[in-house]
Protein backbone atom coordinates (compact mmCIF):
# COMPACT_ATOMS: atom_id res chain seq x y z
CA UNK A 1 0.00 0.00 0.00
CA UNK A 2 2.58 2.40 0.91
CA UNK A 3 3.87 2.23 -2.89
CA UNK A 4 0.82 3.44 -3.94
CA UNK A 5 0.38 6.38 -1.04
CA UNK A 6 3.89 7.03 -1.76
CA UNK A 7 3.56 7.73 -5.55
CA UNK A 8 0.39 9.69 -4.88
CA UNK A 9 2.68 11.96 -2.60
CA UNK A 10 5.63 12.00 -5.38
CA UNK A 11 3.22 12.93 -7.70
CA UNK A 12 1.97 15.96 -5.67
CA UNK A 13 4.95 17.03 -4.66
CA UNK A 14 6.33 17.03 -8.44
CA UNK A 15 3.13 19.52 -9.45
CA UNK A 16 4.23 21.37 -6.93
CA UNK A 17 7.49 21.69 -8.35
CA UNK A 18 6.46 22.84 -11.41
CA UNK A 19 3.29 24.91 -10.00
CA UNK A 20 3.48 27.94 -12.17
CA UNK A 21 3.08 25.57 -15.33
CA UNK A 22 -0.86 24.81 -15.20
CA UNK A 23 -0.70 22.34 -17.72
CA UNK A 24 2.72 20.07 -16.47
CA UNK A 25 0.42 21.10 -12.80
CA UNK A 26 -2.95 19.39 -14.50
CA UNK A 27 -0.75 16.43 -16.00
CA UNK A 28 0.50 15.35 -12.70
CA UNK A 29 -2.37 15.69 -10.18
CA UNK A 30 -4.36 13.67 -12.71
CA UNK A 31 -1.48 11.25 -12.31
CA UNK A 32 -1.78 11.50 -8.50
CA UNK A 33 -5.55 10.66 -8.74
CA UNK A 34 -5.35 7.63 -11.23
CA UNK A 35 -2.75 6.39 -8.25
CA UNK A 36 -5.43 7.08 -5.65
CA UNK A 37 -8.06 5.23 -7.58
CA UNK A 38 -5.67 2.56 -7.64
CA UNK A 39 -5.18 2.76 -4.19
CA UNK A 40 -9.28 2.99 -3.73
CA UNK A 41 -9.52 -0.11 -5.76
CA UNK A 42 -7.19 -2.35 -4.07
CA UNK A 43 -7.33 -1.25 -0.74
CA UNK A 44 -11.15 0.38 0.59
CA UNK A 45 -12.73 -2.66 0.59
CA UNK A 46 -10.89 -3.88 3.89
CA UNK A 47 -12.50 -0.92 5.34
CA UNK A 48 -8.95 0.42 6.66
CA UNK A 49 -9.31 4.29 8.25
CA UNK A 50 -6.04 5.05 7.30
CA UNK A 51 -6.90 4.40 3.77
CA UNK A 52 -9.78 6.19 3.97
CA UNK A 53 -8.36 9.14 5.76
CA UNK A 54 -5.21 9.16 3.13
CA UNK A 55 -7.62 9.41 0.34
CA UNK A 56 -9.98 12.13 2.12
CA UNK A 57 -6.94 14.36 2.33
CA UNK A 58 -5.40 13.58 -1.15
CA UNK A 59 -8.84 14.93 -2.04
CA UNK A 60 -8.81 17.94 -0.33
CA UNK A 61 -5.48 18.71 -1.06
CA UNK A 62 -6.29 18.22 -4.80
CA UNK A 63 -9.06 20.34 -5.01
CA UNK A 64 -7.30 23.11 -3.69
CA UNK A 65 -4.05 22.59 -5.55
CA UNK A 66 -6.54 22.74 -8.56
CA UNK A 67 -8.41 25.91 -7.44
CA UNK A 68 -4.96 27.59 -7.35
CA UNK A 69 -3.92 26.27 -10.48
CA UNK A 70 -6.77 27.10 -12.81
CA UNK A 71 -6.90 30.43 -11.20
CA UNK A 72 -5.88 33.28 -13.31
CA UNK A 73 -4.35 35.18 -10.64
CA UNK A 74 -3.38 32.34 -7.81
CA UNK A 75 -2.92 33.69 -4.75
CA UNK A 76 -1.21 32.00 -2.38
CA UNK A 77 0.32 28.29 -2.87
CA UNK A 78 1.76 27.87 0.98
CA UNK A 79 -1.57 26.18 1.55
CA UNK A 80 -1.10 23.34 -1.44
CA UNK A 81 2.54 23.28 0.20
CA UNK A 82 0.96 22.81 3.84
CA UNK A 83 -1.31 20.11 2.78
CA UNK A 84 0.89 18.18 0.81
CA UNK A 85 3.57 17.96 3.91
CA UNK A 86 0.16 17.14 6.29
CA UNK A 87 -0.53 14.36 3.68
CA UNK A 88 3.47 13.15 4.26
CA UNK A 89 2.73 13.20 8.02
CA UNK A 90 0.07 10.95 7.84
CA UNK A 91 1.21 8.85 5.69
CA UNK A 92 4.21 7.91 8.06
CA UNK A 93 1.97 8.06 11.15
CA UNK A 94 0.05 4.95 9.28
CA UNK A 95 0.90 1.56 9.59
CA UNK A 96 -0.88 0.09 6.47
Amino acid sequence: MNKWTNAVIERLESAYQVRFEKEAVLIFLNDAYQNALQLRKDYLGESNPSVAEFLAEFDQTRDLFISQAVDRYASNYNEVEKKIAELKDLNQQFVF
